[in-house]
């Protein structure tokens, strides 16, 4: 029975990047047969091939990151973001050298880093475990809810189906609950009333439109500013 288990984890396990994908033997020197990060299930979502666009985030391409897993971090790994069903997902080839796709359990997954993009899988009360990308360092922070739908493709006739360009949802998150703010005005709203000023006025002096993508970097420092007029 020992054996058989061990053969069965095997044909989950993958490690270091060898020719841009990674091969059983070496995660197993790096992790062992950790049930932390090879407890998923294989992924099996292959939508048609007439289907036009990606379900993931950054497209069907995997990258290099690393995964959080109750404290324990794994690197080097080959990961993507399915946002239509909300997977994270790891890329690997087995002994044969076939590519294999398993799904990270969220039992106890805290976080990934998919290049420069961090994201948190946050247990909210009375709430399933949902994936948000994360901005800035607390008090507070922003959150991201990133989805995908499926739409009928819109030439004229067709009667085949694409996913969306990604759609978001944004939030202000101070660690015990979620604000959620649509552009400049709601945003500062969010604040003490005493210190709403100076924020829509930081706003606009860095013409920062919080409806659109600011860039990541910007929004840190808005962040920062926002926690240091907090601080007592």
């Amino acid at each position: 029975m020992k054996l058989l288990i061990r053969l069965c984890l095997l044909l989950l396990v993958c490690p270091l990047m060898v020719n841009g994908q990674y091969t059983l033997s070496d995660l197993d020197k790096i992790y062992g047969l950790d049930p932390l990060l090879f407890n998923g299930k294989l992924y099996s979502y292959f939508p048609p091939s007439t289907t036009g666009g990606s379900p993931f985030f950054n497209g069907p391409e995997f990258v290099e990151g690393s995964a959080r897993i109750r404290g324990m971090s794994y690197d080097h790994l080959l990961l993507n973001y399915d946002v239509f069903n909300q997977q994270i997902v790891m890329q690997y080839k087995n002994d044969q050298g076939n590519l294999q796709l398993i799904v990270l359990s969220d039992a106890w997954l805290e976080s990934i880093e998919l290049e420069e993009t961090h994201f948190e899988i946050l247990r909210l009360e009375d709430s399933f475990p949902q994936i948000y990308q994360l901005i800035g360092s607390s008090p507070i922070q922003i959150l991201y809810a990133w989805r995908k739908e499926l739409e009928t493709d819109n030439r004229m006739g067709s009667t085949y189906l694409k996913f969306s360009k990604l759609k978001k949802e944004s939030f202000l998150f101070s660690g015990s609950g979620l604000f959620k703010y649509k552009n400049n005005r709601s945003f500062a709203s969010y604040f003490n009333p005493k210190i709403q000023t100076d924020i829509k006025k930081y706003l606009r002096q860095h013409q920062l439109n919080m409806k659109k993508n600011a860039g990541q970097d910007a929004l840190v420092e808005l962040l920062n500013y926002c926690n240091s007029l907090s601080k007592p």
